[in-house]
Protein backbone atom coordinates (compact mmCIF):
# COMPACT_ATOMS: atom_id res chain seq x y z
CA UNK A 1 0.00 0.00 0.00
CA UNK A 2 1.36 3.40 -0.99
CA UNK A 3 1.02 6.31 1.40
CA UNK A 4 1.38 9.80 0.06
CA UNK A 5 1.27 13.26 1.61
CA UNK A 6 1.41 15.24 -1.61
CA UNK A 7 -1.06 17.53 -3.33
CA UNK A 8 -4.37 16.38 -4.74
CA UNK A 9 -4.83 14.23 -7.81
CA UNK A 10 -4.81 16.00 -11.14
CA UNK A 11 -6.49 13.54 -13.46
CA UNK A 12 -10.06 14.20 -14.53
CA UNK A 13 -12.80 11.77 -15.44
CA UNK A 14 -15.94 10.02 -14.30
CA UNK A 15 -16.71 9.17 -10.69
CA UNK A 16 -14.15 6.68 -9.39
CA UNK A 17 -16.11 4.41 -7.07
CA UNK A 18 -12.94 2.99 -5.60
CA UNK A 19 -11.81 6.39 -4.27
CA UNK A 20 -13.25 7.88 -1.08
CA UNK A 21 -13.03 11.29 0.52
CA UNK A 22 -12.78 11.23 4.31
CA UNK A 23 -13.80 14.38 6.19
CA UNK A 24 -13.39 15.40 9.85
CA UNK A 25 -10.03 13.68 10.29
CA UNK A 26 -8.53 14.63 13.69
CA UNK A 27 -5.71 17.16 13.46
CA UNK A 28 -2.84 14.87 14.45
CA UNK A 29 -4.04 11.72 12.69
CA UNK A 30 -1.66 10.12 10.20
CA UNK A 31 -2.04 7.99 7.10
CA UNK A 32 -1.03 5.02 9.24
CA UNK A 33 -3.94 5.75 11.60
CA UNK A 34 -6.37 5.73 8.69
CA UNK A 35 -4.86 2.50 7.40
CA UNK A 36 -5.68 0.79 10.69
CA UNK A 37 -9.33 1.80 10.23
CA UNK A 38 -9.80 1.25 6.48
CA UNK A 39 -7.41 -1.60 5.59
CA UNK A 40 -9.43 -4.39 7.28
CA UNK A 41 -12.19 -3.80 4.72
CA UNK A 42 -10.04 -4.40 1.63
CA UNK A 43 -6.74 -3.87 -0.14
CA UNK A 44 -5.82 -0.19 -0.26
CA UNK A 45 -3.93 1.40 -3.13
CA UNK A 46 -3.35 4.83 -1.61
CA UNK A 47 -4.06 6.94 1.49
CA UNK A 48 -3.48 10.67 1.55
CA UNK A 49 -4.26 13.33 4.17
CA UNK A 50 -4.31 16.86 2.74
CA UNK A 51 -1.91 19.24 4.48
CA UNK A 52 -0.45 22.69 4.11
CA UNK A 53 2.73 22.04 2.16
CA UNK A 54 4.73 24.57 4.21
CA UNK A 55 3.57 23.91 7.77
CA UNK A 56 2.27 20.35 7.60
CA UNK A 57 -1.01 21.53 9.17
CA UNK A 58 -3.78 19.06 8.36
CA UNK A 59 -6.84 20.44 6.60
CA UNK A 60 -8.91 17.72 8.26
CA UNK A 61 -9.75 15.71 5.16
CA UNK A 62 -8.08 13.16 2.93
CA UNK A 63 -8.55 10.34 0.45
CA UNK A 64 -8.58 6.57 0.63
CA UNK A 65 -8.39 4.62 -2.63
CA UNK A 66 -9.14 0.91 -2.72
CA UNK A 67 -8.24 -1.48 -5.50
CA UNK A 68 -11.85 -2.73 -5.64
CA UNK A 69 -15.08 -0.73 -5.81
CA UNK A 70 -16.84 -3.27 -3.60
CA UNK A 71 -14.42 -2.61 -0.75
CA UNK A 72 -14.93 1.15 -1.09
CA UNK A 73 -18.71 0.72 -0.93
CA UNK A 74 -18.27 -1.44 2.17
CA UNK A 75 -16.15 1.28 3.78
CA UNK A 76 -18.86 3.89 3.19
CA UNK A 77 -21.51 1.64 4.71
CA UNK A 78 -19.47 0.70 7.76
CA UNK A 79 -17.25 3.72 8.46
CA UNK A 80 -19.37 6.77 7.62
CA UNK A 81 -20.00 8.25 11.08
CA UNK A 82 -17.22 6.15 12.64
CA UNK A 83 -16.02 7.68 15.91
CA UNK A 84 -12.29 8.39 15.73
CA UNK A 85 -10.77 10.19 18.71
CA UNK A 86 -12.87 13.33 19.17
CA UNK A 87 -14.39 13.29 15.66
CA UNK A 88 -16.92 11.35 13.62
CA UNK A 89 -15.54 10.54 10.18
CA UNK A 90 -17.60 11.42 7.14
CA UNK A 91 -16.88 8.92 4.36
CA UNK A 92 -18.24 9.26 0.82
CA UNK A 93 -17.22 8.88 -2.81
CA UNK A 94 -14.69 11.43 -3.99
CA UNK A 95 -16.00 13.63 -6.77
CA UNK A 96 -13.95 13.67 -9.98
CA UNK A 97 -10.92 15.98 -9.84
CA UNK A 98 -11.45 19.20 -11.70
CA UNK A 99 -14.02 20.40 -9.18
CA UNK A 100 -12.24 23.58 -8.20
CA UNK A 101 -11.71 24.13 -4.48
CA UNK A 102 -10.35 27.63 -5.03
CA UNK A 103 -12.11 30.18 -2.81
CA UNK A 104 -13.89 27.38 -0.95
CA UNK A 105 -12.64 28.41 2.51
CA UNK A 106 -14.80 30.97 4.31
CA UNK A 107 -13.94 33.30 7.17
CA UNK A 108 -16.95 34.07 9.38
CA UNK A 109 -17.18 36.75 12.07
CA UNK A 110 -19.86 38.20 14.37
CA UNK A 111 -21.10 34.78 15.41
CA UNK A 112 -22.82 34.52 18.82
CA UNK A 113 -20.31 34.03 21.61
CA UNK A 114 -21.89 30.73 22.62
CA UNK A 115 -21.65 29.25 19.12
CA UNK A 116 -20.46 25.64 18.72
CA UNK A 117 -18.96 23.83 15.73
CA UNK A 118 -22.23 21.93 15.37
CA UNK A 119 -24.12 25.24 15.25
CA UNK A 120 -21.83 26.41 12.47
CA UNK A 121 -22.32 23.19 10.53
CA UNK A 122 -26.09 23.39 10.89
CA UNK A 123 -26.01 26.95 9.57
CA UNK A 124 -23.82 26.27 6.53
CA UNK A 125 -24.60 22.67 5.55
CA UNK A 126 -27.55 23.69 3.36
CA UNK A 127 -25.20 25.21 0.77
CA UNK A 128 -22.90 22.29 0.04
CA UNK A 129 -20.57 19.64 1.38
CA UNK A 130 -18.59 20.90 4.37
CA UNK A 131 -15.07 19.53 4.45
CA UNK A 132 -13.92 21.24 7.64
CA UNK A 133 -15.29 23.69 10.18
CA UNK A 134 -13.43 25.32 13.04
CA UNK A 135 -14.58 27.75 15.72
CA UNK A 136 -11.72 29.86 17.09
CA UNK A 137 -11.57 30.06 20.88
CA UNK A 138 -10.01 32.44 23.35
CA UNK A 139 -6.61 31.08 24.35
CA UNK A 140 -7.16 31.99 28.01
CA UNK A 141 -10.82 31.13 28.65
CA UNK A 142 -11.39 28.48 25.98
CA UNK A 143 -14.64 30.21 25.04
CA UNK A 144 -15.68 30.92 21.42
CA UNK A 145 -14.60 34.28 20.05
CA UNK A 146 -17.39 34.57 17.50
CA UNK A 147 -15.04 33.67 14.64
CA UNK A 148 -15.01 30.52 12.51
CA UNK A 149 -13.71 28.97 9.31
CA UNK A 150 -15.82 26.77 7.06
CA UNK A 151 -14.28 24.97 4.09
CA UNK A 152 -16.61 23.64 1.39
CA UNK A 153 -15.75 21.03 -1.22
CA UNK A 154 -16.31 23.55 -4.04
CA UNK A 155 -15.89 27.27 -4.46
CA UNK A 156 -19.41 27.66 -5.84
CA UNK A 157 -20.83 26.19 -2.64
CA UNK A 158 -18.92 28.79 -0.64
CA UNK A 159 -20.29 31.53 -2.89
CA UNK A 160 -23.84 30.27 -2.29
CA UNK A 161 -23.25 30.46 1.47
CA UNK A 162 -21.95 34.01 1.14
CA UNK A 163 -24.98 35.05 -0.93
CA UNK A 164 -27.45 33.67 1.60
CA UNK A 165 -25.74 34.30 4.95
CA UNK A 166 -23.58 37.42 4.69
CA UNK A 167 -25.38 40.18 6.58
CA UNK A 168 -27.84 37.80 8.24
CA UNK A 169 -28.76 38.64 11.83
CA UNK A 170 -28.54 35.56 14.05
CA UNK A 171 -30.23 35.02 17.39
CA UNK A 172 -28.05 36.17 20.30
CA UNK A 173 -25.70 38.02 17.92
CA UNK A 174 -24.78 41.68 18.37
CA UNK A 175 -23.83 42.42 14.76
CA UNK A 176 -24.90 41.00 11.38
CA UNK A 177 -22.99 37.93 10.26
CA UNK A 178 -19.95 38.59 8.08
CA UNK A 179 -19.13 35.79 5.62
CA UNK A 180 -16.33 36.13 3.09
CA UNK A 181 -13.66 34.09 1.37
CA UNK A 182 -10.68 33.65 3.67
CA UNK A 183 -7.65 35.55 2.51
CA UNK A 184 -4.55 33.70 1.48
CA UNK A 185 -2.85 33.98 4.85
CA UNK A 186 0.11 31.66 4.31
CA UNK A 187 2.52 34.59 4.46
CA UNK A 188 0.82 35.97 7.58
CA UNK A 189 1.03 32.59 9.29
CA UNK A 190 4.72 32.38 8.50
CA UNK A 191 5.31 35.89 9.85
CA UNK A 192 3.39 35.16 13.04
CA UNK A 193 5.18 31.85 13.51
CA UNK A 194 8.51 33.62 13.14
CA UNK A 195 7.46 36.29 15.65
CA UNK A 196 5.95 33.75 18.05
CA UNK A 197 8.93 31.39 18.01
CA UNK A 198 11.76 33.12 19.89
CA UNK A 199 14.18 30.38 18.88
CA UNK A 200 13.80 30.88 15.15
CA UNK A 201 14.50 27.78 13.10
CA UNK A 202 12.15 25.86 10.85
CA UNK A 203 9.60 23.10 10.86
CA UNK A 204 11.08 19.62 10.87
CA UNK A 205 9.77 16.49 9.19
CA UNK A 206 7.77 15.57 12.28
CA UNK A 207 6.26 19.01 12.77
CA UNK A 208 8.69 20.24 15.43
CA UNK A 209 10.61 23.50 15.62
CA UNK A 210 14.37 23.14 15.76
CA UNK A 211 17.17 25.45 16.89
CA UNK A 212 20.67 24.22 17.72
CA UNK A 213 19.43 20.74 18.46
CA UNK A 214 16.53 21.96 20.61
CA UNK A 215 13.06 20.75 19.62
CA UNK A 216 9.61 21.74 20.75
CA UNK A 217 7.00 18.98 20.80
CA UNK A 218 4.58 19.07 17.89
CA UNK A 219 1.63 19.68 20.24
CA UNK A 220 3.33 22.78 21.66
CA UNK A 221 4.05 24.00 18.14
CA UNK A 222 0.43 23.53 17.12
CA UNK A 223 -0.86 25.37 20.18
CA UNK A 224 1.39 28.29 19.31
CA UNK A 225 0.28 28.19 15.68
CA UNK A 226 -3.36 28.26 16.80
CA UNK A 227 -2.76 31.31 18.97
CA UNK A 228 -1.02 33.04 16.07
CA UNK A 229 -3.93 32.29 13.76
CA UNK A 230 -6.39 33.65 16.31
CA UNK A 231 -4.35 36.83 16.62
CA UNK A 232 -4.41 37.34 12.86
CA UNK A 233 -8.17 37.09 12.57
CA UNK A 234 -9.49 38.56 15.81
CA UNK A 235 -7.60 41.83 16.09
Amino acid sequence: MEQNNGAGDSCAGALDRSKLIVNYIPQFATEEDLAVIFAPLGNIENIKIMRDFKTGYSYGFGFVKYFNEEDAAKAINLLNGFSFRNKRLKVSYSRPPGTDMKDSNLYITNLPKDVTEQDVENLFKHYGEIVQRTVLKDKHTGLPRGVAFVRFSKGEEAQAAIAHLDGKMLDNAVLPLSVRVAEDHGRQKAQYLEAWNPLGGGIGARGTLHKSGFALASMDWFNGWTMALENIYTK
